[in-house]
């Protein structure tokens, strides 16, 4: 039974067929059914320009002045005097801070007492030691005529070596206590903090009446200001390790700043650290940077964010097209003829050497008779918007620009339908695209159809 439901069915189908194609039919004998072709690809196109080209590398960064001194306490005391305030241009020598210097003019005076001291002793031993070299001499005589005993002489001899020895030690204390009396007069100078640079007191810490202690392994001490020399100044930014190998000294860099992001400030690159660093909790590493400001602008001030952007490469009248432009195929969706060509290049640049094929070709679509055809390229630097076209194509190909739906659609022969006023000198296209928009309309009624 159902045999038979099958092959009824499949009569009606086979029947319904022929009906179909008789009705469809026109007075020639042509059906008017057609089958959609392929719909052109609306993209926009232009022509390669030659223009200069520069490859840069962005680094965010902190300004501070080139030359910048921490002034910090080296003995503990109150601030007796602080006669400048923040904002203040100093001199070098300028008085900064005085401490309270009492207790270390009590121990000059002390030191020097000692010193005093141990040199009145050091006469006295010395005086003692020639008394003894003399009675000893004394005793030598009256021991070649016999006139005194062997135990006398040996006691004389004990005896002055003794007193050298204790004149000896006399002097080490003296030389000792001549340290101690350095060390003092250093620490009572101490106690009078002068500028040792030209600048401006960029930062105060601390205040009068109050003490400052002296820093440790485990306590930095007391910073009591900053002075910055504002005559020369840097940004000490970050660059990341996969732009770190280009960056090199003496390169031009701009500068923004936070407060001015329109108008850059001129600096070139000072030194790029040699090893990278890893802020904590971050997976990043960075190479530290200093980038010399070479204007005296104003602007620039201790403390400011900025962002540096440093000139690592430039090509002068070079030929450029978009960085959209320039797109990335799999060797199988590409013609045979244009992967073997590739091929042959990467043998020839690599003679006698074993290279793994890439699987990913760089290419830029070219428009030839509305017809999209891949191009191999050979590419250069690049800056935000272009790209150098190294090999390739020529200043007179109209490439595909864009937009990115358009161009993922693309491959060898596609018929493209160019964007009206995006190809420039190119009236015909423009004509012609409401011809085209006719056609689109038509294939897809017969799609629906």
């Amino acid at each position: 039974m159902k045999t038979v439901i099958g092959i009824v069915v499949l009569a009606g189908i086979v029947a319904g067929l022929y009906f179909l194609n008789d009705v469809t039919r026109t007075e020639d004998g042509s059906s008017i059914l057609k089958i959609a072709g392929e719909l052109p690809v609306t993209v926009k196109v232009a022509t390669p320009e030659q223009r200069d080209i520069v490859r840069t590398v962005q680094a965010p960064g902190e300004v501070e002045a080139l030359s910048e001194v921490d002034i910090s306490a080296e003995v503990v005391a109150k601030i007796l005097e602080m006669p400048v305030e923040e904002g203040d241009t100093v001199k070098q020598g300028d008085l900064l801070c005085r401490l309270d210097d009492a207790d270390y003019r009590a121990r000059l005076t002390s030191a020097e007492a000692n010193v005093a001291k141990l040199q009145a002793i050091i006469t006295q031993a010395e005086a003692d030691l020639g008394k003894a070299e003399r009675d000893y001499r004394r005793q030598v005589r009256l021991a070649e005529s016999d006139a005194t005993s062997a135990t006398e002489l040996a006691d004389y001899r004990t005896t002055l070596i003794r007193t050298r020895a204790l004149v000896e030690v006399r002097k080490q204390e003296l030389t000792e206590a001549e340290a101690m009396l350095q060390s003092a007069r250093e620490d009572l100078e101490k106690t009078v903090i002068t500028s040792p640079i030209d600048g401006v007191v960029s930062q105060l810490f601390a205040k009068q009446g109050e003490v400052v202690i002296t820093g440790t392994m485990n306590n930095p001490g007391t910073r009591i200001m900053v002075i910055s020399d504002l005559s020369e100044m840097q940004v000490r930014c970050r660059v990341d390790e996969t732009d770190a190998p280009v960056v090199e000294s003496a390169q031009v860099a701009r500068i923004y700043l936070q407060s001015d992001t329109q108008k850059s400030v001129p600096g070139h690159v000072l030194r790029v650290a040699t090893k990278g660093t890893k802020p904590p909790g971050r997976d990043v590493v960075t190479f530290e940077t200093l980038i010399l400001v070479d204007a005296d602008d104003p602007r620039v001030k201790p403390g400011m964010s900025a962002n540096v952007e440093i000139e690592v490469a430039r090509e002068n009248g070079v030929l450029t097209v978009p960085v959209e432009s320039v797109v990335h195929r799999k060797r199988r969706d590409l013609p045979e003829e244009l992967v073997a060509r590739y091929d042959e290049q990467e043998d020839s640049d690599l003679p006698g050497q074993t290279r793994h094929a890439a699987e990913y070709l760089k290419i830029v679509f070219c428009v030839s008779e509305d017809v999209a055809h891949p191009h191999l390229v050979e590419t250069g630097i690049s800056d935000a918007t272009g790209v150098e076209i190294v090999d390739g194509i020529s200043a007179d190909d109209r490439i595909v620009t864009g937009p990115f739906r358009g161009l993922d659609q693309l491959k060898e022969g596609s018929k493209v339908k160019i964007e009206a006023g995006k190809d420039e000198g190119d009236a015909e296209d423009s004509e012609q695209a409401p011809d085209a928009a006719e056609d689109d309309e038509k294939h897809a009624k017969a799609e629906t159809g």
